[in-house]
């Protein structure tokens, strides 16, 4: 089981721009005022491995993954590429 998510923004060559806001701010005022600030400290967090909460870890031992992963093998053949899974 992880327990810290990779956050790719840490790696880019560049940082992303800041969100546009037509309206002078008020869109972003909004999604403040919407969105707990915990998520959107993780949105914009240029951390390269992020802490996944106690809470949120909990919650993946009792649901499980949603979807089975499944290798895709003929996607590595096209790319010439094999993964390998220790």
């Amino acid at each position: 089981m992880p327990t810290y998510w990779y956050n790719i923004l840490a790696d880019l060559p560049e940082p992303l721009p800041p969100p546009y806001d037509p309206d002078n701010g008020k869109r972003l005022e909004l999604l403040k005022q919407v969105i707990p600030s915990e998520p959107l400290r993780l949105e914009f967090s240029t951390e390269r491995f992020v802490k996944i909460p106690e809470e949120v870890l909990e919650r993946y031992l009792q649901v499980g993954r949603p979807t089975p992963l499944i290798r895709a093998r003929r996607f590595e053949e096209y790319l010439n590429a094999p993964v390998g899974f220790t």
